[in-house]
């Protein structure tokens, strides 16, 4: 499987991202002709990478960023949580500039914490967020 990661490091991260933007293009482009017209989003996991790699794909056009843990954002990125969010977090997530969205919700308690918090912080747009839902039924999950 070809990753994005270890291309960057070899060839620089504009090639790379150069090169996944071509790889979701071509994909779109294969897409059935049925299917809604809706512009597939990319959003670069920086977890782990160096904050000079996350400028560096910043200043060649990307915007949307995947995190794990919370810091601070540049200009117009638009910032995804990624991972588990612990209720004692979740007001320091909510006031990361530009969060965009919060993947994932995975309780009610969490639900309600963040939708208190979001209202709180007052702000005019609604967060995105994706719900872990466990269609298993198992209790584990």
């Amino acid at each position: 499987m070809w990753k994005a990661g270890s291309m960057s490091a070899e060839l620089g991260v504009a090639f790379a991202l150069r090169a996944v933007n071509e790889r979701v293009q071509q994909a779109v482009a294969r897409r059935p002709r049925d299917l809604p017209a809706i512009q597939p989003r990319l959003v670069a996991v920086s977890k782990t990478k160096p904050a000079d790699m996350v400028i560096e794909a910043y200043n060649h056009g990307q915007r949307t960023f995947g995190e794990n843990y919370i810091l601070s954002s540049c200009p117009e990125i638009k910032w995804h949580f990624i991972g588990h969010l612990q209720k004692q977090n979740v007001n320091k997530l909510m006031a990361v500039p530009n969060l965009f969205m919060l993947e994932t919700v995975d309780s009610v308690k969490l639900a309600d914490k963040v939708n208190s918090s979001w209202q709180k912080k007052g702000s005019p747009e609604r967060l995105k967020v994706m719900v872990q839902i466990n269609t298993s039924g198992e209790e584990s999950k």
